[in-house]
């Protein structure tokens, strides 16, 4: 990403080289986009294979012949115009909640992203139209739900919607106008379909993608539960012989070999480096509970889950999952179906259950340390408050529903469409697992501050002790706890 004199946003340019969830949530977060020019032929030569097949007269789906059902019924040259108008029309079936800003962005930058890697056979203006409504800040009111995973097909409807002077938008200060009033505020002017693109702007899971590739960054920060079991290790040391560190030792690590368990081991003896848990001479139990010893083994899967998960999210972000799929090479449209993105859908849902598992000995760790705090909260002696827990113990319920399988749903409205993934679902309640297993490593690491401070015990780890810094600072501020949670996973995650 590079910055320029005139706008100091970052900008990321999207060339032939495959693309990151790196480049698409910095595009999330506000950065500018633009189209290098390899990227401009590509899309050139797309578009030339979709013209050919037009003069050619070829049956090709969603061209010349209509969606769905009607698969093979033809659409007259004479429709085309009216028939792009029509498909995005009949796809704007969303409803619920409005996505939120950053999440919009993430999906309009998914779908842009698609159309240069040469598949989708849509006009160079049109990839510019949605690079320039990125760039002003136009951002459509995309409802959050109507997605069954075999394309985001009402997201992406709301998106080509506005893009051609129709739907819905933000204003800017909270209120919603039209599309076409929001882009002329923005110095831009609707666009008119050409023949192909009504289909080909809706051909992606760009919410599964865009906002998955959001999650999935969140759920990276998470490693922050290495952080919190640390901080637990040096409370229940600070007051007994608990705190045995050989379960996180590289020769446990090294004798089962699991990279993420090996990374996840790594990280809570470096931050209790300097700690007293390292004194040899320290009196200390043969074994803790396995919700303190085993947290490599579950963090580090933690840590392999978000990994497979981005790379399911790379290798969509590079693909043609267009239908049909254009391919320059044999200069044909081939239909297919790329779009059913079960590998990405089955890694989201991989990723609740290691959450619902990570909360889960987190609340036990936070149990623990409460029973321990009870006779100094009898006397007055505590800060937080001790129903906090049941706070994690509600978390880690609803993290357990949500561990269930979503993908396994229902099947469409007709005997073409008869499956989908449900990704977009195994998304949303992804996020809320998220939000959750954040709140619980939160409620565990302010109950071990507490604890730390009830035993008199100051940390002296390398990573432990400036957390419990601004742990016992948030403390000592006696907000209430649904202020304190937040501001606790803040300190933890850095973010």
């Amino acid at each position: 990403m590079a910055t320029t004199a005139a706008d100091a946003r970052p900008l990321v340019e999207l060339t032939a080289d495959a693309p990151t969830v790196a480049d698409l949530v910095a595009i999330a977060d506000g950065a500018r986009v633009s189209l290098g020019a390899d990227v401009l032929a590509t899309l050139a030569a797309s578009r030339a294979v979709v013209e050919e097949a037009i003069a050619a007269g070829r049956p090709v789906y969603g061209l010349n012949r209509r969606l769905g059902a009607g698969r093979d019924t033809v659409v007259d040259p004479a429709e085309f115009a009216e028939f792009q108008r029509r498909t995005i029309a009949n796809h704007r079936g969303g409803v619920g909640e409005s996505l939120e800003l950053r999440e919009t962005r993430a999906v309009i930058a998914a779908r842009l992203i698609g159309f240069t890697r040469g598949g989708s056979g849509v006009r160079p203006e049109l990839a510019e139209a949605y690079a320039a409504m990125l760039d002003a800040g136009v951002h459509p009111v995309i409802p959050a739900r109507g997605s069954v995973g075999a394309a985001d097909l009402t997201h992406l409807a709301e998106v080509a919607a506005v893009v051609t002077g129709s739907g819905r938008a933000f204003d800017g200060s909270g209120g919603i106008v039209d599309g076409r009033t929001a882009l002329e505020a923005a110095g831009l002017v609707p666009v008119e379909l050409a023949p192909h693109e009504g289909l080909a702007v809706l051909s992606s899971n760009a919410y599964s993608i865009g906002v998955g590739a959001l999650a999935v960054t969140e759920a990276r920060s998470l490693a922050a539960a290495d952080l919190a079991i640390a901080l637990s290790l040096e409370a229940v040391a600070a007051s007994g012989p608990a705190g045995n560190l050989s379960a996180f030792s590289s020769v446990v690590a090294d004798a089962r070999g699991g990279a993420g368990q090996r990374m996840s081991a790594a990280a809570i003896r470096a931050a209790l480096a300097g700690s007293a848990l390292e004194k040899p001479e320290r009196a200390v139990t043969v074994q803790d509970p396995l919700a303190f010893r085993t947290a490599p083994q579950l963090h580090g899967a933690l840590r392999e889950s978000v990994d497979r998960a981005q790379a399911e999210l790379d290798l969509e972000l590079a693909a043609r999952s267009d239908n049909p799929v254009v391919d320059t090479a044999s200069g044909a449209m081939v239909s297919g179906g790329n779009f059913q993105a079960l590998p990405l859908a089955l890694s989201l849902e991989g990723l609740r259950l290691v959450l619902a598992h990570v909360g889960s000995a987190s609340e036990r760790r936070a149990a623990a340390l409460s029973l321990a705090l009870a006779p100094a909260r009898s006397e007055g002696r505590t800060r937080v408050p001790g129903l906090l827990l049941y706070s994690a113990a509600a978390a880690v319920a609803e993290l357990r529903q949500l561990a269930a399988p979503a993908t396994l749903g229902i099947t469409t409205l007709s005997g073409v469409e008869d499956h989908a993934t449900l990704a977009p679902l195994a998304l949303r309640l992804l996020q809320r697992s998220l939000a959750l297993t954040g709140e619980v490593l939160a409620i565990e690491a302010l109950h071990a501050a507490d604890a730390l401070r009830v035993a008199g015990a100051t940390p002296t780890g390398d990573g432990t002790a400036p957390v419990f810094g601004a742990l016992d600072a948030l403390i000592a501020g006696g907000d209430a706890s649904a202020d304190l949670v937040p501001a606790a996973l803040s300190v933890l995650t850095g973010r």
